[in-house]
């Protein structure tokens, strides 16, 4: 990875694991030698941020820049070579999201299993173009249950890859700020290969 590499973390919808996926991309990346990383936090709720506060990973720089002008700066200004980006769902902040987006190399796609998550990650799949590398991570996933099975296959059937399955204890474990778990970054870090792999 000699350049800059830039990977959003995307979904329209709230409470779907985007900034646990974050930082745990963010922590994977440190762990497999490809750190040092920028975190940007482009949610005005600032929940990467305030983990990463409380609870530091070495070599994982983190800024906040919750309006469009200051995400737009923020990517222009990180000079690392794996930039990763946490956004804010789509309620009043599409300009944020589609800013990121445009800047973007990968985007990973924090969901759920079932429900209504399917037209929210469609929605989002809107905002890029449909050249834009993009995986399906699915979060808080049951393993084993056919809520899940389902889950998966529609993506698949609709073209979409999935690149990562994260078990439900790992953002039980993790909690708000909590240590990150080996698990998880077992999980994020073959997120992060597949991710890189597709650019």
């Amino acid at each position: 990875m000699a350049q800059r590499v830039v990977v959003a973390v995307s979904n329209l919808k709230g409470g779907v694991g985007k900034s646990t996926s974050a930082v745990y991309l963010s922590g994977a990346a440190v762990r497999s030698g490809r750190g040092p990383v920028t975190l940007i936090d482009a949610d005005p709720q600032a929940s990467s941020a305030e983990w990463l506060e409380s609870a530091p990973i070495e070599h994982v720089e983190v800024v906040e820049a919750p309006t469009t002008r200051l995400v737009t700066r923020a990517l222009e200004q990180a000079r690392r070579r794996l930039v990763i980006v946490d956004t804010p769902p789509g309620a009043g902040d599409e300009k944020i999201v589609r800013a990121v987006l445009e800047a973007a190399d990968v985007v990973v796609v924090p969901t759920r299993a079932g429900g209504t998550e399917t037209s929210r990650v469609l929605a989002t799949l809107a905002l890029m173009p449909a050249s834009m590398p993009r995986g399906i991570v699915v979060c808080s996933a049951r393993l084993g249950t056919r809520d899940l099975d389902e889950t998966v296959a529609a993506w698949e059937a609709s073209g979409e890859e999935v690149w990562g399955l994260i078990p439900e204890r790992v953002s039980i474990a993790a909690g708000a700020a909590g240590p990150l778990s080996s698990v998880g970054i077992a999980h994020y870090e073959n997120v992060l290969l597949s991710a890189l792999a597709a650019t």
